[in-house]
């Protein structure tokens, strides 16, 4: 046997024992990586909502509980504790994540405690159970069928927890699920980036903002991502890399819970955001991206001036003149609004935002948003894949694509959030529908909102 053929079939053996071991330990370190991001996400999804559920909406933790094993069986097996402010996943008592409630921001993940103010938290309002607060001034018809409503939601197991209808200014009917009252805060969602969008609104309505603007962030100066506008952002046509899918490792979930390091601010969701890469054309291609919404609610902190301006922007400008007193918008480690996901409110306070956008921008005599800025707001994208979002709203029409529900008017537009929140916006009937509950499979709401509208009449 010659010297190299030797060598090649000795080289050939190593090969074949070295591939198999190289692929084995190349899927065990992701299958670590795996582990490892389901166990993070657990435990910080554990203890963010269990704090902020407990302070904000004065949830029980039977209710708290119910609500996460609603997500998957795994989390029955985390143990949460309170301890004051402070709010514990735990997992076989070995590994833990931490929350703590800070009255005036939220629910923070690895704050510094020192952060924390002596203040008080929201009232425990869990015992309250009333299904209205009275119903003097109610339609008497409407305000059955919404109570039967909600009954037959909650007989088959949607958890339904407040249905509401305005007319103007005016709660027309309400009703609302066990353990819930009207003064409850109710968890949004996604909903939260309506509100956001309403925020921006103002902003430009006093000359603060124009949805033109380019060059944000000082990190995008010198790639194709200073050509991002505001406009992009505010349709989520920004063009950014961004996976919205809800599972362990995925940009949402980490954004959300734990970021991409463990260097401080280690819950800054915004700041996970800025650092996604441009793949598409700013303006050309929507992508639903809970990022985007942060970093509008990054932009905004930097232009407002910091956190305690934007905190103070956003009651004076919008919450006060709206009647919105039970609305809680939570922030991360940085201060900044997050936007995506984490405002509290009341159902009449939801229902108020949107009548704000129904009545033409006007809310106490004052004009809040323009009506070209609601003009805008509710004109689908430009983008060549799908139409139907707006400013941080679905719109029920939009270019070639069938409406998001068909049997639901058309000009309606909606707010919408995980666990089957619901705000309708219709401006042929001149009404918003809220519908907030926590259901773990679709809500029928061209059913419901479709009795509301027959009931309401043409």
């Amino acid at each position: 046997m010659s010297a190299s053929t030797f060598l090649f079939i000795t080289s050939f053996i190593v090969f074949a024992i070295a591939a198999p071991l190289w692929v084995w330990r190349r899927r065990l370190a992701e299958g670590f990586q795996v582990l490892r991001d389901s166990l993070r996400t657990l435990l910080a999804f554990s203890a963010k909502l269990s704090c902020s559920a407990r302070h904000i909406s004065g949830f029980s933790d039977v209710r708290i509980r119910r609500d996460l094993v609603s997500y998957s069986p795994l989390f029955a097996l985390v143990r949460i504790q309170h301890t004051g402010y402070t709010t514990s996943a735990s997992l076989l008592n070995c590994i833990a994540t931490h929350a703590r409630f800070c009255p005036a921001r939220g629910a923070l993940l690895d704050d510094d405690p020192s952060a924390i103010s002596g203040e008080t938290g929201a009232e425990d309002i869990a015992s309250e159970t009333g299904r209205t607060p009275s119903a003097r001034g109610y339609d008497k018809s409407l305000q059955t069928l919404l109570l039967a409503l909600v009954d037959d939601d909650n007989r088959q197991g949607l958890n339904t927890r407040a249905l509401l209808v305005m007319h103007e200014d005016r709660v027309m009917a309400a009703a609302y699920g066990a353990g819930v009252s009207p003064q409850t805060r109710l968890l949004g969602w996604s909903m939260s980036k309506s509100l956001l969008a309403i925020l921006w609104g103002r902003m430009e309505t006093l000359g603060l903002a124009t949805p033109d603007q380019c060059r944000l962030f000082p990190d995008w100066e010198n790639d194709g991502r200073s050509a991002i506008t505001l406009h992009n952002l505010l349709q989520m046509c920004d063009g950014l890399a961004f996976d919205e899918i809800y599972r362990p490792g995925a940009d949402a979930t980490r954004m959300l819970f734990y970021g991409s390091s463990n260097a401080p601010p280690h819950y800054a969701p915004s700041r996970y955001a800025l650092g996604r890469p441009l793949i598409h054309t700013p303006g050309t291609h929507f992508s639903y991206s809970s990022g985007t919404t942060n970093l509008l609610a990054r932009w905004i902190h930097q232009r407002l001036g910091g956190t305690e301006a934007a905190l103070h922007f956003l009651e004076q400008e919008l919450l006060a003149p709206l009647g919105m007193h039970r609305t809680f918008f939570e922030t991360d480690s940085e201060g900044i609004f997050v936007g995506s996901s984490y405002a509290f409110a009341t159902a009449e306070n939801w229902g108020r935002l949107g009548a704000l956008m129904l009545n033409g921008g006007r809310a106490g005599g004052k004009q809040i948003l323009s009506c070209d800025w609601i003009k805008r707001a509710t004109e689908p994208n430009r983008s060549v894949n799908d139409t139907r979002y707006g400013y941080q709203f679905w719109l029920n029409l939009g270019g070639k694509l069938p409406p998001l529900y068909p049997n639901l008017p058309a000009d309606s537009y909606f707010m919408l959030g995980n666990r089957e929140q619901k705000l309708m916006l219709c401006p042929s009937h001149g009404v918003v529908i809220v519908r907030l509950g926590w259901s773990s499979r679709p809500y029928p709401a061209e059913l419901r909102f479709g009795e509301i509208l027959a009931q309401l009449g043409p």
